[in-house]
């Protein structure tokens, strides 16, 4: 599923437009960045945990050439679902 059928899948379930749940999608997605660029973690109740982790620096191999490179330490956000939100997926 993309963003534009998750959008209209949103705006059927909840008889909004697809303009306001595409704009409620994108401040929601604005707003995770903006907290986890500070180092807070936010937790939603029955539903997950986002944070900011960071990736050390790590070699690794062109297949191609045989020669090793080193990848840049970065800073990633990740997303942990509870296990209640988990265990409803059949």
């Amino acid at each position: 599923m993309n963003k534009t059928e998750f959008v209209s899948l949103m705006a059927k379930k909840t008889n909004l437009s697809k303009a306001k749940c595409d704009l409620f999608l994108s401040q929601f997605k604005d707003a995770i960045l903006e907290v986890c660029c500070k180092g807070e973690e936010i937790s939603l109740r029955n539903f997950g945990k986002f944070s900011l982790q960071e990736k050390g620096a790590r070699k690794f191999l062109n297949p191609q050439t045989k020669r090793y490179y080193i990848c840049a330490p970065k800073k990633m956000i990740a997303f942990k679902g509870f296990k209640n939100f988990k265990y409803n997926v059949k």
